[in-house]
């Protein structure tokens, strides 16, 4: 994908899923709008990639100790999220905007390749292998695992489902032992 980028997540309380749209301007006055529905199993997996992108990126980095690891992800994550652009509203559901298709896909299937040092490739496809291919750099990357995390928070998905698991989930140590 080229051009300018707008990146939203919004809960949609009757599917239950995230609605994760992505606009591209492209030309003076044209903008495409991508829309993927997210499941909660999808999110899980796709929070997971994240966690082990940024791990990887900064693993590869011999200028990092084991020990500073976490220091340096979070100077690295605050430095991504002061760059981005949370204010400006979204573009993509206007009237000069042109949606690929006319309902969001449903994606199954998350990929990643690593392109250089410091961007990756995010493929989202459905089970039929449709979707996009997406470019991103470490800031991006920052940035999407925010917006994921406040849509999770606002989805009330990390809340557990029953009283019986949040008791459970007390009980349960650090090392996965019942205390």
């Amino acid at each position: 994908m080229a051009g300018r980028l707008q990146i939203k997540f919004a809960f949609n309380t009757i599917e239950d899923r995230l609605l994760f749209c992505i606009s591209e301007k492209r030309g003076h006055a044209s903008r495409v709008d991508f829309r993927f529905w997210l499941t909660r199993r999808f999110v899980h997996i796709f929070m997971t990639a994240i966690d082990k992108v940024i791990e990887d990126e900064l693993a590869t980095d011999v200028q990092v100790s084991p020990d500073a690891i976490d220091a340096v992800k979070k100077f690295q994550h605050e430095a991504a999220l002061a760059k981005a652009d949370f204010s400006s509203s979204y573009d993509g559901d206007n009237d000069n905007c042109t949606a690929l298709r006319n309902k969001p896909i449903l994606v199954s299937t998350l990929k990643i390749k690593k392109k250089s040092k410091g961007k990756y490739v995010f493929s989202f496809l459905n089970n039929k292998k449709l979707g996009i291919h997406l470019t991103a750099g470490m800031d991006l990357v920052h940035s999407l695992q925010k917006m994921l995390l406040d849509s999770v928070k606002n989805a009330e998905w990390n809340k557990p489902l029953f009283k019986a698991a949040a008791e459970e989930s007390k009980l349960v140590g650090s090392g996965g032992y019942i205390s």
